[in-house]
């Protein structure tokens, strides 16, 4: 039997109230000045908290700033940041800053039924002198937790959030500004290598951890089924190396091995994050035997799930699209801007209500709206937005790290386990190496150019975790054994920022990758070259189309098949319908389609025609 709202005997009211007047003093109004003075305490406790993470966060920019400055490479500043909660963290462990004392009471049910699970709300009825009864309302949702210990008293530490802020304000603008500022050029050339490592190796990365655990669990009598050890495989699987990134970029590293690293980090926390939900839920009918029925369920559920949300996010960036194409609210950069900000933002939610994946939706929102809506905005709305996006990402993401380093040390919801700590490390190295080496050299055998040695290890090596699997592991902490997850899980985040991403850029010059200037004139040679071959023959794609601006050589993805077919169609059909770039769908468009074309044609395509054919003549 279950309850969603519990009474307290009479009993346990009697020494609720008592234990309130021994707080409070007994006199007319104990009840409504003790909550409302607890109100005020509560209030006032968390403006501290709040003000301490901003100051700490200006810190973080001035520290970032001065890194940049003086090129600083062995210590970054996202390993600072860490060290900085760290630090923090230990202050509050041993002072009474952001604790708040609270009175812990056992809740019977008023006619003593079992309780199978949690309720959603607890109803306590306290009288007053004057015989009037007092209901209060606790609300068990936020920051539940389970406790085997019979204690009497907690101190309420409010530095720590609950984890649902992470998923829902602080994770969906990281994930947007990832497919927002994504790089085409390079991610295009190499997306069939990206997405065999995203869905790919993303999997074995997950079930790899699962079983080395499994294993490891076995040898050392740690008590963790398979299922609870293949959940922590596939939030362990996401990658996140914002430190490795940030360097890359400033020293210029190869673009092919930039794309690959930004590529499977940007899209594999999504396949993190929906196949840790599937695993996390699967059922089978008996827990003792291999259920093939129920493993087929969750296959296509993850599948379902996934491009569900994709189709979700990519259509509300195409809606976003058509609503700056054919309005004029470009006359109003503010408005115009406020409304890509709020449907991208709609685009997250949306997916979590249809109980879909919101990161998937949100990231592919993101590149959808950066290929599309971009070119519709005023250039007052594209600087805007690609700053407003900019910012937020460098906030969200200082925090997160910030905040992993104080809750190690002031979480109440940890349990630390060495041993599991060391046998998560093995298995995570070489999770990462079982499948970065065998999928690299099955994409050589029809690859060009091919993955070179070096780097497949620096590949290997970049393998850091982040904000994701930190939040993923912060979800759920009801069981002891998830609360070592946590633990784990957070001081593997912290141990490789700090290592692999203070180690970045002398492994780059170990393995002889290059960068700098090497790149920037092997760049400029391979354009060159390029853009030779490509005007001694002409294109099928895009010749013989009248008013085409997509002239030979000007396909910058020509290196892969994939993305060129999918190249000529989004110029011939997808750009023309959802922004005002030409060829016109007019032009594009069968002969029996052209009164749909004409409707869907802007008087700006239009003038775009004219404009462009009046340049060509004038050249020629």
């Amino acid at each position: 039997m279950t309850f969603s709202m519990l009474e307290i005997d009479c009993a346990l009211q009697k020494k609720a109230l008592q234990k309130w007047n021994n707080r409070w003093g007994p006199h007319e109004g104990t009840l409504e000045e003790a909550a409302q003075k607890r109100s005020k305490l509560m209030h006032r406790v968390d403006s501290m908290i709040l003000l301490m993470f901003v100051s700490l966060l200006v810190v973080i920019v001035l520290t970032a700033w001065f890194f940049k400055h003086h090129r600083f490479r062995f210590i970054n500043e996202t390993g600072l940041t860490l060290v900085y909660g760290l630090l923090i963290g230990l202050v509050l462990r041993f002072t009474n800053i952001g604790i708040v004392e609270s009175q812990t009471m056992d809740v019977t049910p008023k006619n003593m039924s079992p309780i199978y699970e949690p309720p959603d709300y607890l109803r306590l009825g306290v009288s007053k002198k004057d015989g009037q009864q007092v209901h209060f309302h606790y609300e068990m949702v936020e920051g539940f937790f389970a406790d085997t210990k019979n204690t009497d008293k907690h101190m309420e530490q409010k530095t720590v959030f609950s984890p649902e802020i992470f998923f829902n304000i602080l994770l969906p603008p990281v994930i947007f500004y990832a497919g927002y500022s994504l790089k085409k050029r390079s991610f295009f050339r190499n997306i069939g290598s990206i997405l065999t490592f995203v869905f790919i190796g993303t999997t074995m990365s997950a079930f790899f951890i699962g079983f080395i655990m499994y294993i490891f669990c076995g040898l050392f009598n740690m008590s963790f089924k398979f299922q609870e050890l293949l959940f922590f495989g596939s939030l362990l699987s996401a990658t996140d190396p914002v430190t490795v990134l940030s360097i890359f970029s400033d020293m210029n590293v190869e673009p092919d091995l930039y794309a690959l690293v930004f590529g499977e980090s940007a899209l594999n926390d999504a396949v993190a994050i929906v196949l840790s939900s599937i695993v996390d839920t699967y059922s089978p009918s008996n827990a003792d035997a291999f259920d093939t029925a129920a493993l087929a369920y969750a296959v296509w559920n993850f599948i379902y799930v996934f491009f569900s949300s994709l189709f979700l996010g990519a259509l509300i960036g195409c809606i976003n699209a058509l609503v700056t194409k054919f309005t004029l609210i470009s006359e109003f950069p503010i408005l115009e801007s406020s409304l890509f900000i709020l449907l991208s933002y709609a685009s997250f939610l949306l997916a979590e209500v249809a109980d879909l994946s919101g990161i998937v939706a949100v990231l592919f929102c993101g590149i959808c709206q950066a290929h599309y809506t971009y070119n519709n905005l005023s250039l007052e709305s594209q600087a805007r937005t690609k700053q407003f996006f900019q910012m937020i990402n460098f906030l969200s993401e200082g925090f997160i790290f910030c905040y992993i380093g104080v809750s190690v040390t002031t979480s109440a919801g940890m349990k630390w386990n060495l041993l599991f700590l060391i046998c998560t490390i093995i298995a995570m190295v070489a999770a990462r190496a079982l499948f970065v080496y065998p999928l690299c050299g099955l994409l050589n055998i029809r690859r060009q150019p091919i993955i070179p040695r070096n780097h497949q290890h620096m590949l290997v090596f970049t393998g850091l975790r982040g904000a994701v699997p930190f939040a993923l592991a912060s979800r759920n902490t009801a069981t002891d054994n998830r609360q070592i997850m946590q633990a784990t899980t957070s001081l593997i985040v912290i141990l490789t920022v700090l290592i692999n991403g203070g180690l970045t850029s002398w492994m780059i010059e170990y393995l002889g990758i290059k960068y700098g200037d090497q790149v920037h004139q092997e760049t400029q040679a391979t354009q060159s070259q390029d853009s030779g071959e490509d005007h001694d023959q002409e294109r099928p794609e895009t010749s013989g189309r009248s008013g085409s601006t997509n002239g030979p050589g000007t396909n910058p993805w020509d290196k892969s098949f994939l993305p060129r077919k999918w190249y000529n169609f989004d110029a011939a059909f997808m750009k023309p319908l959802l922004t005002n770039a030409n060829p016109t769908l007019i032009q594009t468009m069968p002969t029996i389609c052209q009164p749909l074309a004409r409707v869907l044609t802007t008087r700006k395509q239009m003038e775009n025609v004219w404009v462009n054919f009046f340049k060509y003549s004038l050249h020629s």
